[in-house]
């Protein structure tokens, strides 16, 4: 019998780690699984890092976090836009309100009653809900371990070590849109973080491929930036490896050659190398998006017991109709992000820098908003491919077939529920 309890931070096993404060976990009858827990457990690696999932196939001694029911937990992000994406993405691109703040996917973690049946139920903590870091306290580490004693010092300062590390990790990844392994190796090597490799379980040829492509995608411009004759940035070699190091002096100078604040310099190349590794992910999806929509507008979609439902199709012809149109609208989003980093990127190779400027000034939220785009595209095709398997199409069943759709419409919505509990 699995044990939910509370984890003293300590570097003990989990198991002797939980042998305070823990209760059995009573048995429930199982229940079906919610649309939202669905996307967090079968919504792919951009989405959540399953670390109950990696921990089968990993050595314990060598985990991310230092807090054991962390490290049995799945960190997952969710879309919160608080507008159209249409009007975000105009915003992102210098209109009317881009001056605002501009942050719609966020960070939560999701902690299963028992880590061998995940699909369950548990409880979640979000990183931006208020309080999120006392909740997070009174959860994950023993009370006794945690007294804030000093209200004077730094929040930082008065937290116990292990427990400021574990934070300070969760916060790294809520500055990231999405948790594909690469982004997020990114991430955690950019912030200075010790961890073994496995865990992302990013093959090395893999991450050597895309940083090739990236460099080469980007490569033009810094060789035209080389040209300019700038003294910082007259050593090619140096700014292409700024690209990997926004901490050296080329980066800095190169975003000041923008117009751009130097301390912003860190932040601009990571959303750029992001939006490039995004563009590489968008023709590996292209295949099963083609699939999955030829599906859902063929007849193969009409559910084999159609007759017997006869009542109820005119409403899930009009569901599926939605999904459709979400889908296009995403892929239509995502493909104006795209065209115009090219445009911009194609008249600074001619000699007019001022799209580029504009680009790289709003590179960041760029960066969320093709993000969001791709994450939940991706999404949509790793849920719809759990219930219809590749070159298998189809037909389901009339409940089978709504269950698909409130699956891909909770997957493809901009703005989702935050449940305390699944």
């Amino acid at each position: 019998m699995l044990l939910r309890g509370v984890s003293t931070g300590s570097n003990a096993g989990p198991h002797k780690q939980r042998a305070l404060l823990m209760e059995p976990v009573k048995k429930k009858k199982k229940k079906s699984l919610t649309p939202v827990l669905d996307a967090i457990l079968n919504g792919g690696s951009g989405v959540s890092l399953n670390l109950i999932d990696i921990g089968k196939h990993f050595d314990r001694s060598k985990w991310l976090f230092k807090s054991s029911v962390l490290n049995d937990a799945v960190v997952f992000k969710f879309p919160n836009f608080n507008e159209e994406l249409s009007d975000a993405t105009i915003k992102a691109f210098g209109g009317p309100g881009a001056k605002t703040g501009f942050n719609p996917i966020e960070t939560g973690i999701y902690l299963p009653y028992s880590t061998e049946t995940p699909e369950d139920g548990g409880t979640a903590i979000y990183l931006r809900q208020k309080n999120y870091q006392q909740l997070l306290l009174d959860t994950l580490w023993a009370p006794a371990n945690v007294a804030l004693a000093d209200p004077s010092s730094s929040e930082e300062a008065r937290l116990p070590p292990n427990i400021a590390y574990d934070l300070k990790l969760l916060k790294l990844m809520d500055s990231i849109p999405t948790l594909d392994p690469f982004l997020l190796k990114e991430c955690l090597d950019a912030a200075g973080i010790e961890y073994d490799p496995q865990i992302l379980r990013l093959d090395p040829d893999e991450e050597a491929e895309i940083r090739r492509l990236i460099s080469e995608k980007i490569s033009p411009i810094i060789q035209k930036a080389f040209q300019a004759g700038d003294k910082v940035l007259s050593n090619r070699e140096r700014l292409l490896e700024a690209l990997w190091n926004p901490t050296m002096p080329e980066a800095k100078a190169f975003v000041r050659a923008f117009g751009i604040a130097e301390t912003e310099a860190s932040p601009v190349f990571s959303a750029w190398k992001g939006i490039t590794f995004y563009q590489l992910q968008v023709r590996g999806a292209t295949p099963k998006l083609k699939e999955m929509i030829a599906w859902l507008k063929s007849k193969d979609a009409v559910p084999i017991d159609a007759a017997a439902n006869k009542k109820f199709m005119p409403q899930l012809q009009m569901f599926n109709v939605k999904i459709i149109g979400v889908i296009n609208q995403n892929i239509t989003e995502m493909r104006g992000i795209l065209q115009k980093y090219e445009s911009s990127f194609d008249n600074f190779i001619d000699g007019n820098p001022t799209e580029l400027t504009s680009f790289l000034r709003s590179a960041r939220k760029v960066y969320y908003i093709l993000g969001y785009c791709i994450s939940s595209l991706n999404s949509a095709t790793a849920i719809f491919n759990h219930m219809i398997k590749p070159g298998e199409m189809v037909h389901l069943t009339f409940d089978d077939t709504n269950r698909l759709y409130i699956r891909l419409d909770t997957t493809l919505n901009r703005r989702r529920e935050v449940p305390a509990t699944f």
